[in-house]
């Protein structure tokens, strides 16, 4: 049978003894009169958030009911290990035997690893990120005092233990990256919702089906019931909780993790909630959901406006959110007139072009000629900024050094997937495919005609694209029909469509493509030996020739406006004929609008070779800017960091 690590247990059952002596309400009071949850009062309640805008509306509820969002993630429960430890204090035969990897590497000692993993997991075993989808980053750590408060955070009266005592506890566990987890025999997960200790019924779905399961949710709802009067108040109390739990084949349930909503500390750092909120197709309609289960509970009205058309994505997702609140008790919805600007798009992008035109400065910046040392205490206080993993951190602090401007693209917003196809198409004609808004597009199109309206515009075949964030890009084909069956059903409701960046979708003319590769630039120059196959292999010798050399075409005929401080990833594909077309652009920099904070591309950060790539950045600073750049690792109590900078500095003497 497989075993969890005795002196893991002893330092989380400390931390879960503190939780436990907590003294705080285990559910609110009800609300005693109508709440109106106004967009106009969540604005400010953007800043702060980990990713997409989507979850400004659950934010607010959050806020409203009086939860407050740093309370349970002052314990670090978003840490897999720390979380699994945690839960197994109080629901020992709900959690599947879960240890950090290093802590295992530490009982085995020297030599091979797998064979030990299969005989301490005899059935199996799975091996995941602590933090997030990356391997584990950690801002807070940098400042213990940090981990468990912040200037923000929860009040320390209100809790009896002082939080500089959780840090010791548990240290040793968040510097953990990765747990590995014993390997269960799953019949069906299932997502299930709840809020303190209230299961909200028809908030539970298959994790991995689409579709609603009305007759299917009594067994994994009770079963969450029945953990939720186990914990303590300090868990269940100002919670809004995604279970992930798991049927096996014998009929039992076991507990795969929880997501917390509220503000985590470390990895993309901001609020976060259930996907299943801010989901781009079912989103409202779950959030709906959620409103209306506490409209049901306090026996008030719960009622979302609209109220600042000027925020138009906003603005749709209240919208879309409070059409679903009554349609899921079965009233009528009657929606607004959409209104709309018939201004073609290449007249709405002209005053953009008119200031990138008018920029006075150089394409590139003059040589430095000087000694840089990037000291790893010295960008500490770089951290709170960064978009997603702390391993961009060097590549960052390089760039402010020599005197780039991470915030002179922002205000152009050309990290939408629409403007930024304009812009090009300006500068670089048919160096992508062509690229429209999905509203302008369809806005008088009915629902069952889409895809027949789309397949004469785009004969060869077209993509949907979220105007914003990362693409799906081998999952393309299979997420364009999922959004294309969503929309042929009628549930997305458009309110209009005004600035060029109102545009929530694409439409893209689709290429037959052989290959795709990332090539990175800086500036006017491509970084000859970054580019890298997009999704899969190594580059071949001679092979990174031809895409280079297609970007320094397009590179060749940017105005300053565009390369001046720019640091760009861009996604260019071979095609079936031989030609090439880059299907977008990843701008790095400063992004204010979705997960808001310092971007770049994700190969600076990738899990196994950022190191490499951010050492190769580096070379290729020295050489265009004649200077010397030392990687100096200097903050070893920054676990995560100090190896970075050190496995950067060491690939920056081998490459």
């Amino acid at each position: 049978m497989p075993q969890w690590l005795q002196q893991e247990i002893s330092q989380a059952d400390s931390l879960a003894q503190r939780i436990a002596d907590c003294s705080l309400p285990r559910r609110r009071e009800p609300l005693a009169s109508a709440l109106d949850l106004r967009l106009s009062a969540a604005l400010p309640l953007i800043e702060g958030l980990g990713g997409s805008t989507r979850a400004l509306l659950v934010r607010q509820l959050l806020r409203a009911l009086g939860f407050d969002e740093h309370l349970h993630l002052q314990w670090r429960v978003e840490h897999k290990l720390v979380q699994a430890l945690v839960l197994r204090a109080f629901l020992p035969e709900a959690i599947p035997v879960t240890c950090g990897l290093d802590g295992l590497r530490r009982v085995k000692g020297a030599g091979n690893l797998r064979p030990f993993l299969a005989d301490w997991f005899p059935n199996g075993y799975v091996i995941k990120a602590t933090l997030g989808d990356s391997s584990g980053e950690a801002p807070a750590r940098h400042d213990p005092e940090l981990i468990f408060d912040s200037p923000a955070g929860p009040d320390p009266s209100r809790c009896a233990q002082a939080h500089s005592e959780c840090v010791v506890l548990v240290k040793a566990l968040l510097d953990e990256k990765h747990v590995v987890q014993e390997r269960l025999a799953i019949t069906t997960e299932y997502r299930v919702h709840s809020i303190e200790e209230d299961v909200i019924e028809d908030l539970t779905f298959r994790r991995y089906d689409p579709g609603s399961i009305p007759g299917e949710r009594d067994a994994p709802n009770e079963y969450v019931r029945s953990l939720l009067r186990r914990l303590p108040d300090a868990l269940v109390g100002g919670s809004l909780l995604a279970w992930d739990i798991a049927l096996l084949p014998a009929g039992d349930f076991v507990v795969i993790e929880v997501n917390f909503s509220g503000f985590h500390p470390a990895f993309k750092r901001g609020f976060h909630c259930s996907g299943y909120f801010h989901d781009q197709r079912w989103g409202a309609c779950d959030t709906a959901r959620l409103l209306n289960y506490v409209a049901r509970v306090d026996g008030v009205d719960v009622t979302v406006q609209a109220d600042r058309p000027d925020h138009p994505i906003e603005s749709r997702f209240y919208l879309e959110t409070a059409a679903w609140q009554q349609r899921l008790r079965g009233q009528t919805v009657p929606l607004p007139a959409v209104v709309f600007d018939p201004r073609p798009e290449t007249e709405l992008v002209a005053p953009i072009l008119e200031e990138i035109d008018a920029f006075a400065g150089p394409r590139r910046h003059g040589e430095f000629r000087g000694e840089i040392e990037l000291r790893l205490s010295d960008a500490l206080r770089l951290l709170p900024e960064l978009a997603a993993s702390s391993r961009a951190l060097v590549l960052r602090q390089a760039l402010l050094a020599l005197g780039f401007d991470e915030r002179r693209l922002t205000v152009w917003r050309l990290e939408h997937k629409l403007l930024q196809a304009h812009v090009f198409q300006r500068y670089a004609p048919d160096s992508m495919p062509e690229t429209c808004g999905f509203d302008r597009l369809t806005y008088d199109v009915p629902p069952a005609d889409l895809r027949r309206h789309l397949r004469r515009r785009f004969p060869g075949g077209f993509v949907i694209k979220s105007a914003l964030g990362d693409c799906s890009g081998v999952e393309i084909d299979a997420r364009t029909e999922a959004a294309l069956a969503w929309l042929e059903a009628g549930r997305r409701f458009m309110p209009g469509v005004g600035r060029i960046t109102d545009e929530e979708f694409v439409v893209q003319e689709r290429k037959n493509i052989r290959r795709e590769y990332r090539v990175h630039t800086i500036e006017d120059r491509v970084i000859e030996d970054l580019t890298v196959h997009r999704h899969h292999g190594s580059v071949g010798p001679g092979e990174r020739a031809k895409p280079n050399g297609f970007v320094e075409g397009i590179l060749d005929a940017l105005p300053a406006g565009i390369t001046s401080s720019a640091h760009l990833g861009w996604d260019v594909a071979l095609l079936d004929d031989g030609s090439l077309s880059a299907i977008e652009i990843n701008v790095g920099g400063i992004h204010t609008i979705y997960n808001a904070g310092f971007h770049s591309s994700g190969f600076y950060h990738h899990r196994h070779y950022g190191a490499i790539y951010s050492a190769r950045f580096l070379l290729f600073l020295e050489r265009a800017y004649q200077c010397r750049i030392a990687v100096v690792a200097d903050a070893p109590d920054c676990p995560d960091e100090q190896y970075f900078y050190s496995e950067v500095a060491d690939w920056k003497q081998r490459c």
